[in-house]
Formats: structure tokens, C-alpha cells, sequence
């Protein structure tokens, strides 16, 4: 249930989108930083489902800043129930 919910969102997620719930959380995002995240997360959203979310997350480390990358797995470790 939880999946198609989430395919659905992810699919109609925007850069600003990105931003803004990064702003809501405390981390200051990039429109580059959030074009990778859109695009990689619409590219693999079925993989990521599929409870591959760690090895996506891992492939754009290095390409965000540290802070972005560490909101990003502290909201996946947080939200990974749901897409279990």
C-alpha cells in the first residue's frame, strides 16, 4: 500500500519540492543538489521500493554536500519501514 503511495509522490516530486522540505528540516539545498536528488530518485524509485534506497543514496554521496547527504540517510533510516 505504502509503496504505490510513495511511487506516486516520487513521480510529481520537483526541485523545489527539494528545497523546500530541506529548508523545513534545516539544510540548505542546492538547485543542482536537488535536480541529481529528483532525477536519481525518479530514475531508480521502482529499485529503491525494491529495498535497494542504501545503494541509491551511496551512488550520489560525494555529488551533494555533507549536510544534505547526512539529512538524506538520517530521513531514509527514519522512513525505511515504509518502504520495506
Amino acid at each position: 500500500m505504502y509503496k504505490n503511495l510513495i511511487k506516486s509522490y516520487a513521480m510529481k516530486m520537483t526541485n523545489e519540492d527539494v528545497i523546500e522540505y530541506g529548508k523545513k528540516e534545516g539544510v540548505n539545498v542546492t538547485v543542482e543538489e536537488a535536480s541529481l536528488f529528483v532525477d536519481t530518485v525518479k530514475a531508480n524509485v521502482d529499485y529503491i521500493l525494491d529495498g535497494h534506497a542504501q545503494e541509491v543514496l551511496k551512488s550520489i554521496k560525494g555529488k551533494v554536500s555533507i549536510e544534505a547527504y547526512e539529512k538524506l540517510e538520517e530521513l531514509l533510516n527514519k522512513y525505511q519501514k515504509y518502504i520495506d
